[in-house]
């Protein structure tokens, strides 16, 4: 089954492993550009992603963002976007997608929608 997805830009987090994970992305050609974000390190701040994010929306409206980092930050991040806190619910393994439409305006913390989790096993 082929999935058929494009992203305006692929984020990546500094550190290698997440780079070359979003490299193969790119070379697969999910995305013509990828960018790093140290927003995305280990332990990075979702406030100052949140105000990278809606400018980056701003002057990309309707283009979709691919993120790579680690857990258990981005699946940390996914819960407060959805639920407002953390509750450790979301299991992300590695290679694992999870896919959240961020509201176009107003708050995105407990105001987002979680549409796909999604295990590795199933994008093999």
């Amino acid at each position: 089954m082929e999935l058929k997805l494009q992203f305006g830009l692929i984020l990546t987090s500094p550190l290698v492993r997440a780079q070359q994970t979003a490299e193969i992305l790119q070379d697969v050609g999910l995305s013509p550009r990828l960018e790093e974000s140290e927003d995305l390190a280990p332990d990075g701040s979702l406030e100052a992603w949140l105000v990278w994010y809606s400018k980056w929306q701003r002057s990309h409206p309707r283009s979709d963002l691919a993120i790579v980092g680690h857990q258990p930050d981005l699946g940390n991040w996914a819960e407060i976007l959805v639920w407002g806190q953390a509750k450790d619910g979301l299991v992300l393994k590695k290679a694992g997608v999870i896919g959240l439409t961020i509201p176009e305006t107003g708050p995105a913390i407990a105001h987002s929608c979680l549409f796909w989790l999604s295990p590795p096993k199933f994008l093999l």
